[in-house]
């Protein structure tokens, strides 16, 4: 249930960076423009350490099985 939870925020927050990128293109305004840059940059960054945690998990449970 935990890891459908993570892919569900993950799945969002790649919405969301679509979403920015979307701003920043249609932006008239170098605030708007940045701020697009800035919210896909967050959901990039955010995904990639969701990707980090669950591995670090995974690996962290290997190793007390292999105890």
């Amino acid at each position: 249930m935990e890891n459908a939870l993570k892919f569900v925020i993950g799945i969002a927050l790649g919405v969301g960076g679509l979403i920015g990128l979307w701003l920043a293109s249609q932006a008239r305004d170098d605030g708007m423009h940045l701020f697009g840059l800035a919210l896909f940059a967050f959901a990039v960054a955010f995904d990639f350490w969701l990707i980090k945690r669950h591995h670090d998990e995974q690996e962290a449970r290997v190793r007390v099985t292999n105890r």
